[in-house]
């Protein structure tokens, strides 16, 4: 239970009492146009959903507009759980960067569906202390707000910058929310899985938007909620191409395989099981798959495929994180239980690449292993 007037995480203040609902959540980050069919799987306790803009060949106004329409025809239609709207302005193309002022009819719309504001900010650039610091600054000024931190990934790759981060938030005292920046899993690289422990477990609520399997990884160690995205480009935040593009076209249908931790294309998966058919992992009791094999996914045309999938995955991983996050359970057994869900995933892998061909584990799994190795367990959960 929250207690709204911990100081420790509130840097001294009562934290809004909107905020106290997505204690320990894993939310569904969701375009705009898939929110009726996300709200069906977060309509659950510990779920919620990040409404989300697409910018593609919207105006900015239409886009946020959208988003806003959204949010209020799903609470109007019953949908009672936590609930962020995320304007992505610091997404695509037309980005902007972090002293952008923000808008002010965007946070009117989230203040009329009686929501807690995600600010839209920009862009936080490498080494753009002054940017942060406005982006937290304004944000502390509204009062009812999470300050949205979207990072150039450097912020996490030293030692110094992220002690530079840390302290600009423990400064203010403001809950924030965090997207990183990287054409992959930014996870999965070297120093990124320390410094965002160091940073979940600072002196504010911290959430984790716009992430991968991880996020279950970040709330077992005390992100204060985290978002898996719907899909690839909901799941990672696309550096600005040279040529002034955003990057991140989904090219394949994935779905999760619950042992492996991992989405995997479904045409992989396919061709994995049918070399070795018995094996477990293609198994699956979820209402998509209705006990047929995962790998009967492949055989549905598009946009069967991919609703099936999205479904099949986030059913997945709000099964998995009733099972870390079970009431009762202490940071140190949840963290143990992350490790080990980590280190059998890569057994997996190696088991189904001895059968068939590019099943190596995913690297955040042993970025995960190296952080959380059993001798620094009593260091990482204080």
């Amino acid at each position: 239970m929250v207690n709204l007037h911990d100081s420790a995480k509130a840097g001294g203040n009562a934290l809004p009492q909107q905020i106290a609902r997505f204690h320990e959540a894993l939310l569904i980050q969701c375009y705009s146009d898939e929110g009726l069919d996300a709200a069906k799987l977060a309509q659950q306790n510990g779920s919620g959903l990040v409404v989300t803009a697409r910018r593609g060949n919207f105006r900015s106004g239409e886009a946020l507009s959208q988003v806003y329409r959204v949010g209020r025809h799903l609470q109007q239609t019953g949908f009672d759980q936590a609930m962020l709207l995320d304007a992505a302005r610091y997404a695509g193309a037309n980005r902007v960067d972090a002293r952008t002022p923000f808008n002010d009819t965007w946070i009117g719309y989230q203040r009329e569906l009686g929501l807690p504001v995600l600010t839209d900010s920009g862009y936080i650039g490498d080494g753009d202390r002054a940017g942060l610091q406005d982006i937290l600054s304004r944000a502390s000024g509204l009062g009812d707000a999470i300050a949205l931190l979207p990072l150039h990934l450097s912020w996490l790759r030293s030692a110094k910058a992220r002690d530079t981060l840390v302290s600009c938030v423990d400064e203010v005292g403001v809950p924030v929310a965090i997207i990183l920046e990287y054409p992959a899993d930014p996870l999965g690289l070297k120093h990124v899985v320390p410094s965002l422990l160091r940073l979940i477990n600072c002196s504010v609520p911290v959430m984790l938007l716009r992430c991968d399997v991880s996020a279950l990884g970040a709330l077992c160690l005390g992100a204060f909620a985290a978002a898996v995205g719907t899909s690839t480009s909901l799941r990672h935040l696309y550096p600005q191409q040279s040529g002034g593009g955003g990057g991140g076209q989904d090219p394949q249908i994935a779905a999760i395989v619950k042992e492996c931790l991992s989405f995997i294309s479904v045409d992989k998966i396919a061709l994995a099981a049918q070399a070795d058919p018995d094996d477990v992992l293609w198994q699956c009791d979820c209402d998509a798959c209705r006990t047929r094999p995962l790998s009967m996914l492949a055989i549905h045309p598009w946009p069967e495929q991919e609703r099936l999938a999205f479904r099949h995955s986030l059913e997945v991983l709000l099964d998995l994180r009733k099972s870390l996050l079970s009431p009762g359970s202490t940071r140190a057994s949840r963290t143990e239980s992350w490790r080990a869900r980590c280190q059998n995933a890569q057994f997996r892998h190696y088991d189904v690449e001895s059968s068939t061909d590019k099943w190596e584990p995913p690297t955040f799994l042993g970025r995960w292993l190296e952080a959380l190795e059993p001798a620094t367990l009593k260091e990482r959960v204080r």
